[in-house]
């Protein structure tokens, strides 16, 4: 079957980009930079790094290797592999929720993508120069929400553009273009915090190790941030997996994101919170950071507004590159189970997904309930089936074939995760979550 896929790359290096960028995006870079500080530092990165390392990390590269064994879309690719161990053919069910989890969080990034642009588009034109914090916000709050739609149409008519001409481009453009990018707007931004910014604080902050502050809400925080964190449990690792060269290895492409993917998070923090510290702004998250605390600490720092315009770019570059990778789970499903030109499926998802995304952005209480209900929930509990389908479904022998380039011992320490940790956990947080949100 690899003879009839195309396959304009032919090295690990564009898989590791690609699934880099989409993980930026994914990172939770706008929550994760208060919630360390909030619980215990050191502490919370250690939970969040355990959690990446047993349980994420094995279940992307199950993801990965069920699309490279079926070739197909999400659903396409599992019902090949489940038909290929003799299991039963509605475990494909497994790509369909997949690609509903994929929506949902495309829905949510739309929200920081539009704002977040508003907000850069103020810093260029410098309306916010020497702003107060309630400046920001009384110049936020007169925005129409006609002028937030405008961008949203303008937003998905970029992302259906960019993703038209099939998966193959889109690897090539997020992996080759976006990623370098991200890193050189970074990487300015970076040097102008090493300057101005307060870095004993971020010391402080983001890597003292303060266990006592850790609390159990803090345990469950980090593990969740860590699932949603390289894009597992959405469809894009089957997506990429189909496309992706036979024999690459694929263990080794999923490590080395996770290691590059850390590292930039925390790169992106030191530069936030040293920045924020510096100007005496207290730390918060979300949309609160980008578009108020953000802006207020760069336009108040001298030449501050280049360097705020380079972070909040990457950020939400990043975030275009993970809706860019986050729609084509939904588009391969219905251009390969329903038959539908490329073209129609795509205006179907662009059409879905504006109209979700404006209510997200008008309706408080319904991106509340996707962010807060849905997600945390869903995450755990998909990722949970996909490891008790690929661990216990499929016999380890159809696996290792698919992973002959890999040591023995790694691919068998892979798998004893991926059997006996990752479900396990998976259903534990699931169940915990939904605890936490009943109570």
């Amino acid at each position: 079957m690899d003879n009839n896929v195309q396959q304009p790359w032919r090295g690990q290096t564009t898989l590791i980009l690609a699934l880099l960028a989409v993980a930026l995006g994914l990172g939770n870079v706008l929550r994760l930079p208060f919630i360390i500080g909030e619980q215990g530092g050191g502490a919370f990165l250690l939970i969040y790094c355990a959690v990446l390392a047993i349980v994420v990390g094995p279940l992307l590269i199950a993801e990965l290797t069920l699309g490279s064994l079926g070739r197909a879309s999400p659903m396409g690719s599992i019902h090949w592999v489940a038909a290929l161990a003799g299991r039963d053919s509605r475990w494909r069910w497994i790509g369909a929720l997949q690609a509903l989890l994929a929506f949902l969080v495309a829905t949510l990034l739309l929200v920081p993508i539009v704002v977040g642009t508003e907000a850069a588009y103020a810093i260029y034109q410098g309306q916010w120069g020497a702003a107060s914090a309630g400046e920001i916000v009384s110049a936020l709050s007169e925005i129409e929400t006609a002028d937030h739609l405008r961008i949203l149409a303008l937003v998905v008519g970029v992302v259906v553009f960019i993703a038209l001409p099939g998966p193959q481009v889109v690897l090539s453009i997020v992996g080759w273009i976006l990623v370098p990018l991200i890193l050189g707007m970074l990487y300015v931004a970076l040097g102008f915090a090493l300057d101005v910014g307060d870095l004993s604080a971020a010391n402080e902050w983001l890597f003292k190790f303060r266990p006592e502050q850790l609390s159990r809400q803090g345990i469950l925080t980090a593990a969740l941030a860590a699932l949603s964190t390289l894009g597992a449990g959405v469809g894009i690792g089957l997506v990429f997996g189909s496309r992706s060269p036979e024999g690459l290895p694929l263990i080794r492409s999923v490590v080395a994101v996770g290691i590059l993917d850390t590292a930039i998070m925390l790169v992106t923090a030191i530069v936030i919170v040293a920045v924020t510290a510096a100007v005496d702004v207290e730390m918060t998250q979300g949309l609160a950071l980008l578009v108020i605390s953000l802006p207020y600490a760069f336009v108040n720092l001298p030449t501050g507004e280049l360097y705020g315009l380079l972070i909040m770019a990457s950020i939400l570059l990043s975030s275009l590159a993970a809706l860019i990778a986050l729609i084509e789970p939904m588009v391969a499903i219905l251009r390969r189970e329903l038959e539908i030109p490329r073209f129609i499926a795509m205006s179907i998802i662009a059409l879905l997904l504006y109209g979700a995304a404006s209510l997200a952005i008008t309706e408080d209480g319904l991106r509340q309930t996707i962010d807060g209900w849905l997600v945390p929930i869903l995450i755990p509990c998909v990722l949970g089936i996909t490891a008790l389908f690929t661990g216990w479904r499929i016999p380890r022998p159809i696996l290792r074939a698919e992973k002959y380039r890999e040591p023995f011992l790694l691919f068998y320490g892979w798998f004893l995760l991926l059997r006996w940790v990752a479900p396990i956990l998976c259903f534990t947080l699931g169940i915990l979550t939904l605890l936490r949100l009943t109570n």
